[in-house]
């Protein structure tokens, strides 16, 4: 669709004092048709969204009053996290019309805008939410092949989440030091995998939260195929097969050939099914999301690694270690395979490869949208991304993290707002989110065409180990071959590495 939209008609809907001088500053050359707002007010105009019900139920509650101070109408549609990336899929794949605004997941990005649905971010836009002040991590998310599709809503990476207070405790500290020959670190919890399995078999089998049984557990993780367990699983796996000196990690760059069965994936998973399936609670090995936040939330168990660890863990409804929470990168290890040289490499520090799992939730308007919706669509998604507005979304009980340089520096709204995070953890927090984002050997998350069926092959196979039916090295060799047969349905190897690279940046 061209665009129709006339920089004093979206100066008037994103208001503010911003754009009275931009508008003073850039009057249009033509004026507008006499007559033309008032034939656009006749009719009722409705903005229709789709989004993640939790999610989205916020976003409606925010810009209600923007909808209602400008005449106009809002119809939410409501979705579940796999249900919503399925349905905006259905519709390129049909050419049917869902919505005028996706809340949008940025790795299906690929797919979604090559097949044209969705509309370019205009730069009057991009000046209206100051897109420079975004985090260059979350702008590749947005972006396909240099160009700007989608607006930053939420900065979605993996976090380590353990509990400081335990951590920190000196009997607890001694009998682990006993054991295992070194400390407990409150300050940075689990340096690698290996320091997270001895604290999970550590903490597994007594009473450490002091409810008088021994039901307490090391860990919790997102296990459950068909939830959230693409993430729980990588999240595992990239320090493990994310060389430093490689930018691949999913497919090759050269040849299209699946890594996902070499020594890296398949140490990964053999030792992440040990820890399932000995050191969670009963169900581990087919947990959702929610079960690892609630086992954490609930004084449970002492790590886990996930996006929400802050919002939820902060519910006086649903939580019980309020301020006794800490937060890291995810660990690392000394030792990761070279996919080049075929060898493990071993490194004197630690090697860590932060996943951006997911990569966040981002808003993009439909190529679909109604001329008469037009000027109000753009005006929403402006009003709800702009930094006032992101700020307020991150710093609330909402769910979405922290994607902006200024966001960063805002302690202050983390710790005393209404997150009541206190100055210490929100320290930590926002540390922990700008070593992520800026790792110069962080994993971008699959987002090169086809990732759904990616993601439902590896949940399989890696589901199989999980529950004792395939080995680790036959799941993941399963998961290598259908990865390349859906390399060649999406076009062939070779297409499907120069589309990663994109994804990459390169």
């Amino acid at each position: 669709m061209e665009s129709n939209l006339s920089r004093r008609q979206f100066l008037r809907l994103v208001g503010g004092a911003a754009g009275v001088a931009a508008l003073a500053a850039c009057a249009p050359q033509t004026a507008p048709q006499a007559g033309g707002e008032t034939a656009m007010s006749q009719e009722k105009i409705v903005i229709r969204y789709a989004g993640l019900d939790g999610m989205g139920a916020r976003v409606e509650q925010f810009m209600l009053p923007w909808v209602e101070e400008n005449g106009y109408e809002l119809e939410r549609g409501a979705f579940g996290q796999q249900e919503l990336t399925d349905k905006i899929m259905q519709s390129v794949a049909t050419d049917t019309y869902l919505a005028d605004i996706f809340q949008f997941p940025s790795n299906a990005r690929a797919d979604v805008i090559s097949a044209g649905a969705l509309q370019q971010i205009p730069d009057l836009v991009l000046e209206a939410i100051d897109f420079d002040d975004v985090l260059p991590g979350i702008v590749n998310t947005l972006s396909w092949e240099g160009n700007v599709y989608a607006l930053p809503y939420d900065g979605d990476i993996h976090y380590s989440s353990f509990r400081k207070d335990l951590f920190a405790d000196e009997d607890i500290n001694s009998r682990f030091k006993d054991t295992y020959g070194y400390d407990l670190s409150p300050e940075n919890g689990a340096e690698t995998w290996e320091q997270w399995r001895n604290i999970c078999e550590f903490f597994t089998g007594w009473d450490w939260n002091g409810n008088g049984e021994e039901d307490d557990f090391g860990a919790a993780c997102m296990t459950k195929r068909g939830d959230t367990l693409w993430w729980g699983f990588n999240s595992r796996a990239t320090a493990y097969a994310k060389h430093p000196e490689d930018p691949a990690y999913f497919i090759d760059l050269d040849s299209g050939e699946a890594r996902v069965n070499n020594p890296g994936f398949v140490r990964a998973l053999t030792e992440w099914t040990e820890e399932m399936q000995n050191w969670t609670p009963p169900g581990g090995t087919n947990f959702t999301y929610g079960d690892s936040l609630n086992a954490m939330n609930g004084g449970r168990v002492v790590q886990t690694y996930n996006w929400d660890a802050v919002t939820s863990a902060t519910a006086p409804e649903t939580s019980i270690i309020q301020g006794k929470q800490g937060y890291n990168i995810l660990p690392g290890s000394h030792e990761v395979w070279n996919s080049k040289t075929g060898e493990w490499d071993y490194f004197e520090a630690p090697s860590h490869a932060p996943f951006h799992a997911f990569g966040g939730w981002v808003i993009a308007v439909s190529s679909q949208v109604d001329d008469l919706a037009y000027d109000a669509v753009w005006g929403f998604v402006t009003h709800l991304t702009k930094p006032e507005s992101g700020l307020k979304f991150v710093t609330d009980l909402t769910g979405a993290s922290p994607y902006r340089f200024s966001q960063m520096e805002a302690v202050d709204e983390f710790a005393n707002g209404p997150l009541q995070l206190g100055e210490e953890v929100a320290t930590d927090y926002l540390n922990a989110a700008r070593e992520t984002l800026d790792h110069a050997n962080a994993v971008t998350d699959q987002a090169f065409g086809g990732w759904v069926q990616y993601r439902d092959a590896l949940e399989l196979g890696v589901s199989q180990a999980l529950a004792n039916e395939l080995s680790p090295q036959d799941a993941l060799d399963e998961v290598a071959a259908a990865f390349n047969e859906v390399s060649e349905r999406m076009g062939g190897l070779q297409r499907q590495a120069e589309l990663y690279a994109r994804t990459l940046g390169m």
